[in-house]
């Protein structure tokens, strides 16, 4: 019988900024409640993970293994890189040096767990959330009581893209993320901590990969038990900063809305940052309640400010509605920073310079664009049936390695060339590439040093007078 179980995050990418592993610690929590003797292992800051490995298999002894995989690569179309064969270096050595049962998991796993499993040589993964899960799994006694455990994947299995098991509706744990992880070293680079609202996207975005990771239905976390974390955080870490990871923070309609009053309720004294919200049926009301409940940044992601675009990505919105909630959050305390995808299906000079002419003239003076070349291409979504549709990938072609979609209607080096004749302010622009530079960490780390107000994503302008020449933008493209 199982009784000790090491849970480790594998994540180590620091572009655009490390990032903690909530997703973890709420798995260890939900293992702590059962019974089990827990560990979290964060290889996030390790220089040699491989020996920390090792170093807690010998001392923790695990007979259970959870292993968290949050990315598969980092979705760069100008300079991929796969995060997939360091793990399999990592799971590897467990093989090698435990006989522990081992499962995976992780918003990575959920995208293509059979892919992986069959990669990584191993047997089992969960896909979707787990915290009822993996208890049940590392509970069952054989391989018949595993499979009870709602979202197991075998390896071998073939399951229907629409299998509905990988999503429930817990009494969500709270994650006591302080408890499993240093979160000071996250502090030190942007003293910001995530908090989770509710879990879930009903959206239809040609390219994303939510509903396999969250699911379409939404599970509200009741706002009393979000504002008693965030209360406790505070008391615990010192920060007064936090941002929402939710998928789409201002959907459903009116979830939001009692949040913030509970925060409000609370009298927290903190900061909020937002990292997703949609443009879709925001009003002055929303925005006038998130300035009141202490939001001072968010993520604001239309992906195109033209209609041609919108409609082939499914956004679910208009171009009126993008320009709609420029001038609400233009007029507002609350920095944005507006993200946009270039290259996706319809995309041309046309459609391009109507987003740059977005960016130039509705876009307020305190906000930034982020900017991602090129689409990622991922099973089971819409991009997917699209790409084998027109050619760009074959029906069965293997995609686990970093695969992308460009308009054949313009190519990545005229796109460059016209952001970088007709953005009007380049340095107020963040391409994905620019956080690449191992600089940003030092800088992220003396901005906290010297306390400037977070989001630093909004120092971009300095960050890019610095890196200057070797912006991704100065350097041609024709290679793509």
């Amino acid at each position: 019988m199982i009784s000790k179980v090491l849970i480790i995050s594998t994540n180590q990418e620091f572009s655009p900024q490390p990032v903690a592993p909530a997703g973890a610690a709420w798995i260890a929590e939900a293992l702590r409640q059962a019974g089990f003797e827990v560990m979290l292992l964060d290889l996030a800051f390790e220089k040699d993970p491989k020996k920390k490995v090792l170093q807690a298999l010998h001392s923790f002894s695990p007979e259970g293994i959870g292993i968290s995989v949050r990315n598969l690569d980092n979705g760069d179309f100008l300079a991929p890189r796969s995060f997939i064969p360091q793990l399999k270096e990592i799971t590897d050595l467990i093989k090698e040096n435990s006989q522990a049962r081992i499962l995976l998991g992780g918003s990575g796993i959920s995208i293509m767990p059979h892919r992986i499993l069959d990669y990584l040589g191993l047997d089992y993964a969960i896909a979707g959330e787990g915290e009822e899960s993996v208890v049940m799994f590392f509970s069952a006694d054989d391989d018949y009581g595993m499979g009870k455990a709602p979202g197991l994947v075998r390896r071998g299995e073939v399951i229907s893209p629409e299998r509905t098991d990988w999503f429930l509706t817990p009494d969500l744990v709270r994650p006591r993320l302080n408890r499993w992880i240093d979160v000071r070293r996250y502090l030190k680079y942007e003293p910001v901590l995530p908090v989770q609202g509710k879990r879930g996207c009903t959206g239809r975005c040609l390219y994303c990969t939510y509903n396999r990771i969250e699911g379409r239905i939404y599970r509200m976390r009741d706002p009393a038990a979000v504002a008693q974390e965030i209360s406790n955080l505070i008391l615990t870490t010192g920060t007064h900063t936090f941002e929402f990871v939710d998928s789409i923070f201002n959907q459903p309609e009116g979830y939001m809305e009692a949040l913030l009053e509970e925060i409000i309720r609370w009298n927290l004294h903190a900061r909020f940052h937002v990292s997703s919200m949609s443009p879709h049926g925001l009003t002055e009301k929303q925005v006038k309640l998130m300035e009141r409940a202490g939001i001072t940044a968010v993520g604001i992601t239309p992906e195109s400010a033209c209609d041609v675009t919108l409609a082939s990505l499914r956004k679910g919105f208009t171009e009126a509605e993008v320009y709609r909630a420029a001038a609400l959050l233009g007029k507002s305390s609350i920095k944005a920073l507006w993200c946009f995808l270039m290259g996706g299906p319809g995309e041309d000079e046309a459609t391009v310079r109507k987003t740059m002419r977005f960016i130039n003239g509705r876009i307020s003076r305190k906000d930034k664009a982020f900017i991602t070349i090129g689409i990622r291409i991922y099973p089971y979504t819409g991009m997917h049936e699209l790409a084998v549709e027109e050619g760009v990938i074959k029906k069965n072609q293997d995609i686990m390695m970093p695969t992308f979609y460009y308009s054949d209607r313009v190519t990545p080096e005229e796109t460059r060339e016209m952001l970088l004749a007709g953005l009007n302010e380049i340095g107020r622009v963040i391409f994905l590439t620019d956080t690449n530079f191992p600089s940003l960490g030092a800088l992220r780390y003396i901005g906290t040093k010297l306390r400037l107000p977070s989001p630093f994503w909004s120092y971009a302008g300095y960050m890019n007078r610095i890196i200057s020449g070797r912006r991704v933008i100065k350097h041609k493209w024709s290679q793509y």
